[in-house]
């Protein structure tokens, strides 16, 4: 336990002291004071959505949700593709456990060091969005609005550190930085962009629905049919459940379902508004596929770190 905290120590502060975490760390800053102007102008023009809007609303371009839905998996994964890999070529890794250091200690220092950088940036960045939307609107959210902006922080957190441990994961495994920065990247844009186009082709290709149009004069108009929807219906719940491989769209959809209280159900309309434990239980399938994607992922790059062999550097 000793050695995982000096571990942990050491770590965090690289982290922390990082040109990589300090770059990223503005960044993410400067855009969230952006998104929350932005969030607050679409909550004073929508204000019957209340204070939450201002994470999911887009009044200008992209919401702070749809940013870290697609940036989130950069962050998280930029603290950890070289973390096992880098220190195992320069030789400082061999140098580690030459000390009294046990072996897991080392894996999993990193893991905790590299959660509570992004648990800082995601809570910071949270926070500043709701003081500079407080700032601009004159009122802040209600008491259930606070319980759902804390539960979507710690989603968050969960979303990044789920990256975290992926990257470690890849780490572990490469005995290069640029193989496994290649990968990281190569996946971040399959489970952020690829998989949706694949989607939207399955879903084309098994229902082929035809567009039912009707021709007057110069005019073409779409014939609504009961048929065409069940169709669009089909198509979309397939690509939906297609979609839900994807950590990213789970993270979205679980997002939704917080900020908004409504489910996104393609063609059909939710008659009410969710309470927050119909939320809780809606998103709870979303929560637990990234928690055992995150445990798979740690798991496999903590056996791939005991059996990995390291030598000394000559």
């Amino acid at each position: 336990m000793a050695g995982m905290i000096a571990v942990c120590r050491k770590e965090l502060a690289d982290h922390l002291g990082s040109k990589r975490y300090i770059v990223l760390f503005a960044l993410i800053l400067s855009l969230s004071m952006l998104l929350a102007y932005q969030g607050a102008e679409y909550v004073r023009h929508n204000p019957r959505l209340g204070f939450m809007a201002a994470f999911s609303g887009a009044q200008f371009g992209f919401s702070f949700t749809a940013i870290m839905v697609l940036f989130g998996p950069i962050i998280g994964l930029s603290l950890s593709f070289d973390s096992i890999n880098r220190e195992r070529a320069s030789g400082t890794l061999s140098v580690i456990l030459s000390q009294p250091i046990h072996r897991d200690s080392v894996i999993n220092g990193k893991f905790l060091a590299g959660t509570i950088a992004l648990s800082l940036l995601s809570t910071t960045t949270i926070g500043i969005m709701c003081g500079v939307t407080i700032f601009i609107l004159g009122f802040g959210p209600t008491a259930e609005e606070s319980i759902r902006i804390v539960i979507y922080a710690l989603f968050t957190i969960l979303y990044l550190a789920f990256w975290h441990a992926l990257g470690l994961l890849y780490s572990t495994a490469t005995k290069k930085t640029s193989t496994s920065m290649l990968i990281s990247v190569t996946t971040w844009l399959f489970f952020s962009i690829i998989i949706a186009i694949i989607a939207a082709l399955i879903a084309f290709l098994l229902v082929p629905a035809r567009i039912p149009v009707r021709a007057e004069g110069n005019i073409t108009q779409i014939i609504q049919s009961e048929e065409f929807k069940e169709s669009m219906r089909r198509r979309a719940q397939i690509q939906m459940n297609i979609q839900k491989l994807s950590p990213a769209y789970l993270y979205s959809e679980a997002c939704n379902l917080i900020l908004t209280s409504k489910p996104s159900g393609g063609f059909e309309r939710p008659v009410r508004s969710l309470t927050l434990a119909e939320s809780l239980l809606a998103i709870w399938p979303n929560v637990t596929a990234i928690i055992a994607a995150l445990i798979f992922c740690f798991v496999a790059s903590y056996i791939l770190f005991l059996r990995l062999e390291i030598r000394p550097e000559r």
